[in-house]
């Protein structure tokens, strides 16, 4: 049986490389390369004072990653902290990974003290919503329908 392990990811662990180049590749928002996506997530690791970055090992294979953020890019709402830039690779989704690393990120919220977890999704409400967040609001950011989502800790 597939097993999924969920690890904190630290400044100088190989496994940054590769959600890095998943971040460049995905979140094209950014327009940021891989070089540069890895920069930033060393910066970003490096201070984990209230954020965290955590990858999905499916069988000992990178599956996965999320953060939790102290602010979204460009937020229209005023509110902390958030899960942002959930990523599963494609040969691992519908095993689980998701939810995985959603359940970790709101763990990781709930440890540092936070009663509520924040979100925005263009595309995956349904999904959120199977997971048990809310919607709290609907607005357009970036030329896109967005949807602001939390949950309760």
């Amino acid at each position: 049986m597939p097993t999924i392990r969920i690890i904190v990811l630290a400044p100088g662990m190989n496994e940054l490389a590769v959600c890095a180049r998943w971040r460049a590749e995905t979140f094209s928002v950014l327009n940021a390369s891989a070089a540069d996506e890895l920069a930033s997530l060393e910066a970003f690791v490096a201070d984990p004072s209230d954020q965290v970055a955590l990858m999905a090992m499916h069988d000992d294979e990178p599956a996965g990653t999320a953060l939790l953020v102290r602010s979204e890019i460009a937020p229209v709402h005023d509110v902390t902290p958030w899960l942002a830039g959930l990523y599963v690779a494609p040969a691992h989704r519908r095993h689980g990974v998701g939810a995985a690393l959603v359940g970790a990120i709101e763990d990781q919220a709930r440890q540092r003290g936070h009663r509520r977890l924040f979100l925005y999704t263009t595309d995956a409400a349904d999904y959120y919503q199977r997971l048990g967040w809310g919607t709290v609001d609907r607005t357009r950011w970036n030329g896109a329908d967005t949807v602001l989502m939390a949950i309760d800790l």
